[in-house]
């Protein structure tokens, strides 16, 4: 085998290897989603540091907002089954991968026309009994391909960061939005 093909593979292990244990790791444990420190007014008048962070546990499907003083005691906790939180640099580049790999998608991506984007990450948050619903963790994706006559979009895609997996590779983006309820999501559309 030529050297630039030995490389050329070696490189193609290396990658899907860490790609694997990247996503792997996401269904493992907690991750922390958000975290800031800042400084804030307490009840005395003073000048505070506090450091906050949301953390979701995908084994036990929750979200958990704590808030520490600088010296790390525990001013609040807040455990919730649902979180708006955007996905994290990491959950960004697991959905992207998962999303190119996808077999609908990457026939798409392959036969495109022109210049394809993954555009979007946006939080998916469903009623209970959608894989998407309480204790569930989703984003949604646009995948557009950018030709001299405009952008089109390909395809709308739903990934569910709990299980790790490409939930919806054509999704309805009128169908699959932020409102539980059916009939808040037809109310919502409502043409006046």
């Amino acid at each position: 085998m030529p050297t630039r093909s030995l490389f050329i593979a070696l490189a193609s292990v290396l990658l899907a290897t860490a790609s694997h244990a990247q996503e792997a790791r996401l269904t493992q444990g907690p991750r922390i989603l958000f975290a800031i420190s800042d400084v804030v007014k307490n009840n005395d008048g003073e000048h505070v540091r506090i450091e906050t962070t949301i953390t979701y546990d995908p084994v036990a499907g929750e979200y958990v907002h704590e808030t520490h003083d600088a010296e790390g005691s525990l001013l609040s906790r807040a455990t919730r089954s649902t979180s708006v939180a955007g996905p994290t640099p990491t959950e960004a580049e697991v959905s992207r991968r998962l999303i190119e790999t996808h077999p609908e998608i990457a026939a798409l991506i392959t036969e495109a026309e022109g210049a394809v984007t993954i555009d979007g990450g946006f939080p998916l948050v469903r009623e209970a009994g959608h894989a998407c619903g309480p204790g569930g963790r989703c984003a949604s994706y646009d995948v557009f391909v950018t030709t001299p006559d405009g952008r089109q979009r390909l395809r709308y895609v739903i990934v569910d960061l709990r299980g790790v997996r490409v939930l919806d590779a054509d999704s309805d983006s009128d169908l699959d939005s932020n409102l539980a309820h059916p009939d808040a999501r037809r109310q919502s559309r409502r043409r006046y």
